[in-house]
């Protein structure tokens, strides 16, 4: 996708990057977002052997019963992931930049975690190393600036958040991370009242 015209509100058109234009009644745009991803060396490399996830489903978590792995994230869905891996039977290291497990997770979720007898909570932690040969064997992390410690783990579980594939969207009302708004989240003033998933573009919906 090369941009959106929405000069005619009647006939949104998509253009290509070849310079094809394809008009429309409505555009429906579902174009994701990229996970983001630290910049630590290997991590493409475990990426593609699969020793890296952005979530953590059934499907994600089968074959690490009874295995060390690791979560990074301080927001609610690294919560879930932890609490998800170790429900079964998987150690978990819960890695979190900041000083405070409650500053972005819900109270429900934070209880559960410091409750819970397999799930290790290091704040003020960061990632700075991964290990292994064709498997991830283990990570090094610094807490706090200054000590480096290695932690056994065979899957790290990353949740640090995404950025939306939005920037061909011109015209379009977004958030000021570049997701775009929609529904109730319009900006006030809109035209009518919106359809499920209408933009702040007329005859364009997400």
């Amino acid at each position: 996708m090369a941009g959106l015209d929405l000069s005619d509100d009647r006939r949104p058109a998509v253009l290509l990057e070849d310079g094809a234009r394809i008009e429309s009644r409505a555009v429906i745009a579902a174009t994701g977002a990229h996970y983001r991803r630290p910049d630590i060396p290997q991590w493409s490399t475990f990426e593609k052997s699969g020793c890296i996830r952005y979530a953590a489903t059934d499907l994600d978590v089968r074959g690490y019963e009874d295995q060390p792995v690791t979560v990074i994230g301080g927001a609610n869905s690294a919560g879930q992931a932890a609490l998800s891996l170790a429900a079964r039977g998987a150690t978990v290291d819960l890695i979190i930049r900041g000083a405070d497990l409650g500053a972005r997770m819900s109270s429900y979720l934070t209880d559960r975690i410091r409750a819970h007898s397999r799930i290790q909570v290091h704040t003020g932690t960061a990632l700075r190393e991964l290990a292994g040969a064709d498997t991830l064997t283990s990570i090094v992390v610094e807490k706090s600036g200054e000590r480096h410690d290695r932690l056994d783990c065979r899957a790290l579980f990353c949740f640090i958040g995404a950025d939306p594939v939005s920037s061909w969207l011109a015209g379009v009302a977004k958030d000021s991370d570049g997701f775009v708004l929609t529904d109730s989240r319009l900006p006030a003033g809109t035209h009518g009242t919106p359809l499920p998933f209408q933009t702040s573009a007329p005859g364009s919906s997400r």
